[in-house]
């Protein structure tokens, strides 16, 4: 976790979670399958310390991750899908992430976040397929007046324990 406070006020929280977890470990065995969680800690530590995030915990094989910028929260995503990327090239056991990213006042408690922009960051991630990222409605508006990150078309999604469709958009992350 880094050494600073978490920001306060709107916050953007990432959550990261590796595709297939259970079946690695069902597959390759629990100590094959934790060095390969390991290398996915360490790949998304590097880039969430390269784009100013704050680590809040993480749960098994995921991260929960806070940024006091919404754009620095999709750079940090988007670099991280990158490093991935580059990293299953030559991987003898390729990882794929899963990112969900939303924009909210959250409920800050000592170290940690709560309330309904987290549960919706949560529940956004785990809408994502390995590989992909997805964005709120919200986080896209924020973000996308600068022309430099590329969205792929809406999606109407149900999200668990949340009334009603939500509108997520895919972050088109891979270079041309």
């Amino acid at each position: 976790m880094m050494a600073h406070e978490l920001p306060e006020g709107s916050v953007t929280v990432l959550f990261t979670d590796v595709e297939g977890s259970t079946d690695l470990r069902t597959g390759r065995g629990d100590e094959a399958a934790q060095e390969i969680i390991h290398a996915h800690f360490d790949l998304v530590r590097r880039q969430v310390e390269q784009h100013s995030g704050h680590e809040v915990k993480t749960i098994g094989d995921s991260f929960m991750v806070a940024f006091a910028s919404a754009r620095r929260a999709v750079a940090c995503a988007v670099a991280v899908q990158r490093a991935f990327a580059q990293r299953n090239e030559t991987a003898e056991e390729p990882i794929r992430v899963r990112i969900g990213l939303h924009t909210g006042e959250a409920v800050k408690e000592a170290e940690d976040f709560y309330g309904k922009h987290v549960i919706l960051a949560s529940r956004i991630a785990a809408q994502a397929q390995g590989g992909e990222i997805l964005v709120s409605s919200l986080l896209k508006e924020l973000t996308e007046s600068a022309g430099d990150i590329a969205f792929g078309e809406r999606r109407e999604v149900e999200l668990k324990g949340l009334k009603g469709k939500q509108r997520v958009f895919e972050v088109e992350w891979e270079q041309a």
